[in-house]
């Protein structure tokens, strides 16, 4: 699922902007009396792909290739047959790239795959501030310096099961970067709520972002902003 303008009680759009790889505006990541603040690139080590995990949160709202609605072609990005999530499929380019491992956030409850079911239930769990019940937990979260999370753009936010991910693990001493997927909205103000949540880590302000419509450039726009990274 991306991001929709079809919201029951529509959210105002915190950030729009174009698909783009490469550094967001300083001005906007000020330092938070209850939070931490995103860094400039230059305060960042080059990532090294061995002590790297690449951890994303997919759902894409089919696995047939064939006669997709639209909604499941917004969700999607198919290869040589084969179906995969936007956000999972720029993880995959990612950790491909890098000689990383791969960590998928999944509900410990199924998500419904139908479109309007999933849009009902992300907005009914941000409206109640819901921290849905996560399927795993990485085990072995201290083996690595840099985490690269991914994840789409839900009315205009994180999915919620990313709010439970950032509160149940420990990122102390991490590098953490940030990708979404999403129709127009960018990173919507999440690196900043990331940021926030995350004040022992250091979140970096270069962070990438891939329109669905733009899926067919993602080799070449992840290569792109990783060779940023000095990876």
């Amino acid at each position: 699922m991306t991001n929709t303008h079809t919201r029951r009680t529509f959210l105002a759009l915190a950030t729009v902007s174009v698909a783009s790889v490469g550094l967001a505006g300083c001005s906007l990541f000020g330092v938070d009396d209850t939070g931490g603040a995103a860094v400039a690139q230059e305060e960042m080590p080059a990532v090294d792909g061995s002590r790297t995990l690449v951890v994303y949160f997919s759902v894409p709202e089919t696995d047939d290739p064939n006669g997709m609605t639209q909604d499941e072609e917004n969700s999607t990005h198919v290869v040589d047959g084969k179906v995969y999530g936007n956000t999972q499929y720029v993880a995959l380019l990612m950790a491909e790239r890098l000689g990383a491992d791969t960590f998928r956030i999944e509900t410990a409850e199924e998500l419904p795959l139908d479109h309007d079911t999933l849009i009902d239930l992300a907005v009914e769990w941000q409206d109640a501030g819901t921290r849905p019940e996560l399927k795993a937990l990485i085990p072995n979260l201290d083996e690595y310096d840099t985490v690269i999370v991914g994840y789409p753009i839900w009315e205009y936010d994180m999915p919620m099961p990313l709010y439970s991910f950032f509160e149940q693990h420990d990122f102390s001493g991490k590098n953490v970067y940030l990708y979404t997927t999403h129709d127009v909205s960018g990173l919507s103000g999440t690196l900043e709520k990331v940021a926030e949540m995350l004040p022992d880590a250091t979140v970096s302000e270069n962070t990438f972002d891939i329109s669905r419509s733009d899926m067919d450039d993602s080799e070449a726009r992840v290569g792109e902003w990783l060779d940023g990274l000095g990876a």
